[in-house]
């Protein structure tokens, strides 16, 4: 029985088994996150970090953002959503809260906890993935929110790329 962390259920959803705490946390990213998806607040680099340049002739980089830069930005913000309403839909037992997901949940949550592991990143300056080799700055909050976050995606990844048995 999974006590704390991330599976894949028989039927193919995503179990997501959390302490009262980590709940919390991912109950804050999205009002903290949603003013830097949508482009009304801007941390660090984190529009270059978000959507970077597809093109590197300008004249092709303008074209492409014009036809698609909304729908980026909708697509981030339509994850962001699926992640609070499934955070706010989850149920807490014995200090544990859980939420079940289909494939369309955990790859909305994938892509929220992404965005807010490169804000969070671009709030601290981080520029590459191995600031910290095998544990996060204990005096850095947000480092230790950014380390959590990359196990958090690490377990959504690996449920999501376990092979159920044949029925």
């Amino acid at each position: 029985m999974l006590t704390h962390g991330v599976r894949r259920l028989p039927d193919g959803r995503i179990r997501v088994r959390l302490a009262a705490r980590e709940h919390e946390l991912l109950r804050s990213l999205p009002a903290q996150l949603r003013p830097v998806l949508a482009g009304e607040q801007q941390v660090g680099d984190s529009a270059q970090r978000l959507f970077p340049p597809a093109y590197d002739d300008l004249a092709d980089e303008t074209e492409y953002r014009e036809l698609v830069g909304d729908d980026l930005t909708q697509e981030r913000l339509a994850a962001l959503d699926h992640l609070s309403r499934s955070v706010a839909a989850g149920g807490t037992r014995r200090l544990v809260w859980t939420v079940d997901l289909d494939a369309e949940g955990a790859a909305a949550w994938l892509s929220a906890v992404n965005d807010a592991r490169l804000i969070l990143g671009c709030t601290l300056g981080i520029t590459q993935e191995s600031v910290w080799e095998s544990a996060p700055d204990p005096d850095n909050p947000t480092s230790v929110v950014i380390f959590w976050l990359g196990w958090l995606q690490e377990e959504l990844v690996a449920a999501l790329m376990r092979t159920l048995p044949d029925s």
